[in-house]
C-alpha cells in the first residue's frame, strides 16, 4: 500500500494529477483543434486563465498548510544560488536583446523559410501585434506557474520518493508532455529546457530567476515567430 511522505496530503496528489494529466490532456485537445489559421487570442487567454488558477492554487495548498516558502523555491532573502542564478538571467537577457537587434542580419532566405515551418506547425505563435502583446502575457504567465508547480512543487512531492536525481527525471518528463500541444519538436524543445530548468533548480534551490528566464526565453521566442512570420522576401522586418 502506498503512503505519502510526511507533510504531505490528499490535496498534494490531486495537484499532481492536475499538472501531469488534466492540464497536458487539455492542451492536447485544444491543440488538435486548432487549425493554423485559427485567431489565436482566445487560446492565449485559456492559456493564463488555467495558469494562474494552478499558480493560485499551489499558493493557495501552501499556505493552508502552512509550509515554507522556501520548501517551494520561494527563498527570501536570496541565498547564494538565487543570486547567481539573476546573475544568470541578467546575462540571458542581454543575450536576447542583441539577437534581436541582430536578427535580420541573422536571416538569410533559407533559414527564414525554414524557420517558418518550424514556426507554423507549432501553431500557437504569435503572426499579428495584438497576438504578440497577448503573448508576452502568456509568457510572464508560464514562467510563473510552470516553475511554481513543475519545478519548486513537483521537486518538493517528488524528491522523498525518488531524490534529487529522480525529481530532475520526472519532473522533466511531465513539463515535457504539458507540451504535447505543440508537436513532437515542441514537446521535444520543452523537454530539453526543462532539463536545463530542473538541474539549475536543483543546483540553486531558488525559483525566482528560473521563473525570469522561463518568461524571457517564451517572449524572445514569440517575438522571433512575430518577425520572421511578417518579414518580407528580403529578411526585412516589417
Amino acid at each position: 500500500m502506498f503512503h505519502l511522505a510526511f507533510g504531505q496530503t490528499v490535496y498534494d496528489v490531486l495537484l499532481v494529477v492536475y499538472a501531469a494529466l488534466v492540464m497536458p490532456a487539455l492542451s492536447a485537445r485544444n491543440g488538435r483543434k486548432l487549425s493554423p489559421d485559427a485567431p489565436l487570442a482566445p487560446r492565449y487567454l485559456r492559456m493564463m486563465l488555467r495558469g494562474w488558477l494552478a499558480a493560485a492554487a499551489t499558493a493557495a495548498l501552501w499556505t493552508f498548510t502552512k509550509r515554507p516558502p522556501a520548501a517551494l523555491g520561494l527563498d527570501i532573502p536570496l541565498g547564494a544560488g538565487g543570486m547567481i542564478g539573476l546573475a544568470i538571467a541578467c546575462a540571458v537577457l542581454v543575450v536576447a536583446i542583441v539577437v534581436q537587434l541582430l536578427l535580420p542580419r541573422l536571416m538569410t532566405p533559407q533559414r527564414r523559410e525554414r524557420l517558418r515551418g518550424q514556426m507554423r506547425a507549432i501553431k500557437i505563435l504569435p503572426r499579428s501585434t495584438v497576438e504578440l502583446l497577448l503573448f508576452l502575457g502568456v509568457s510572464l504567465t508560464a514562467g510563473v506557474w510552470e516553475e511554481l508547480v513543475y519545478r519548486g512543487f513537483l521537486f518538493w512531492f517528488i524528491a522523498p520518493y525518488a531524490g534529487i536525481a529522480g525529481a530532475v527525471v520526472l519532473s522533466t518528463l511531465v513539463f515535457g508532455i504539458g507540451h504535447v500541444y505543440q508537436g513532437w519538436r515542441g514537446a521535444l524543445n520543452a523537454s530539453v529546457l526543462g532539463l536545463l530548468f530542473a538541474i539549475g533548480y536543483a543546483l540553486s534551490r531558488s525559483l525566482w530567476w528560473l521563473m525570469l528566464i522561463h518568461a524571457l526565453v517564451d517572449a524572445f521566442g514569440g517575438l522571433v515567430a512575430w518577425r520572421v512570420l511578417r518579414m518580407p522576401d528580403n529578411g526585412r522586418a516589417k
